[in-house]
């Protein structure tokens, strides 16, 4: 076999056996990646159901402070007819 055809066989199978290297290290790093942002997206979620829960609790104390308001001024209408009528006797 002439030298040539030996260094174009070498280099053809260096390049080759490069080439399988890199993908297989690729798809490792691949992998790692995935299970990165997999945990990544594990912990956003549970951030987003914090926030969501701190909202709904926010929420319930926007309603309890409306319900109250609403009942003090319909006391103070009451109230103020209950004046009005006082004052109109005498």
């Amino acid at each position: 076999m002439s030298d040539t055809v030996a260094v174009a066989l070498i280099s053809a199978g260096a390049s080759v056996l490069v080439s399988i290297t890199a993908l297989v290290l690729n798809y490792r790093g691949f992998a790692s990646i995935d299970a990165r942002f997999a945990s990544l997206e594990v912990s956003i979620n549970a951030r987003f159901a914090a926030v969501e829960s701190r909202f709904a609790s926010i929420e319930r104390r926007l309603d309890s402070m409306h319900a109250d308001l609403k009942e003090f001024y319909r006391l103070l209408a009451e109230h103020d007819k209950r004046i009005s009528r006082l004052e109109e006797k005498q």
